[in-house]
């Protein structure tokens, strides 16, 4: 009975819908990136399973995008934007990408304090944690800078060297622009925040929440090194297997409505405590 009694006065199981906006950064296998110019928008919506006052599972779906200005020095890097099929190296190796994405992901949520929506005194805020599991899908950009082969099409020296795009080998899913690749990768979100009450039904959250992603290519650099080597006819393979050196960030608010409440949170409790 005692056992029945404490397990049964934890329960404070709830329902939460909401909506979120925020902004999104990367970092990754760019260089000198100014992260201020490099802010994107995303939207969400959310929905949360409320198991106590403590704990919570969140589910949630994202749409937005991805973007950076920098540099890749040492790269033979062209640029986008014109209908050229052979290009000049950027001396400057200016690099920039931009993407749009949606993931999908599931967090498991600690609040620090005992909190419930639609309390609005004693239980009305908490900061928590949470961490979870996502995947990651983002369709081939085809825009901004990609690599070039190192072989130049023109001579060196006679006029200025052009150079034709890189092409993984012919017939092959590969045989694209290093910028025409979609991306599919899981995710793992990490972050921290803060839950708090504005009505009895209305809910806010900020947080932030970093993601490792399992991809290398977000930036359009799968396996970027290689390409620092141009002495040779063409490029080494890239390295198979998960690589994870492209992070994404965002920074989100989030405005939410309790669905439901479980009124009677122990039927079984109730009953005996009548006998």
């Amino acid at each position: 009975m005692l056992i029945l009694s404490v397990g049964c006065a934890m329960a404070q199981h709830t329902a939460d819908l909401g909506v979120q906006v925020g902004a999104a950064t990367y970092w990754g296998n760019i260089q000198n990136v100014n992260t201020l110019k490099s802010i994107t928008p995303v939207v969400g919506v959310l929905g949360r399973w409320n198991f106590n006052k403590r704990l919570a599972v969140r589910g949630q779906l994202l749409t937005g995008n991805l973007s950076a200005d920098g540099f890749y020095k040492g790269a033979l890097i062209g640029q986008s934007g014109t209908r050229a099929t052979d290009f000049p190296a950027d001396i400057n190796y200016a690099y920039n990408f931009k993407r749009s994405f949606q993931t999908a992901e599931a967090l498991l949520e600690f609040n620090f304090r005992n909190y419930k929506l639609g309390k609005m005194k004693k239980e009305a805020f908490t900061p928590f944690v949470a961490l979870g599991l996502g995947v990651f899908y983002s369709r081939a950009p085809r825009t901004g800078s990609f690599i070039l082969d190192p072989t130049p099409s023109t001579a060196v020296g006679v006029i200025p060297a052009l150079y034709p795009p890189y092409l993984g080998p012919a017939g092959t899913r590969n045989s694209k622009l290093t910028n025409g690749f979609d991306v599919s990768t899981l995710t793992i979100p990490v972050g921290a925040g803060l839950k708090f009450n504005i009505t009895k039904r209305l809910g806010g959250m900020a947080e932030v929440i970093i993601r490792k992603t399992f991809s290398d290519n977000i930036d359009n650099l799968n396996d970027p090194s290689r390409y620092l080597a141009t002495s040779g006819p063409s490029y080494a393979a890239a390295k198979t297997g998960l690589n994870n050196t492209d992070w994404y960030a965002t920074l989100a608010v989030s405005l939410t409505y309790q669905l439901w409440d479980e009124k009677g949170n122990c039927a079984l409790y109730d009953k005996l405590r009548k006998k």
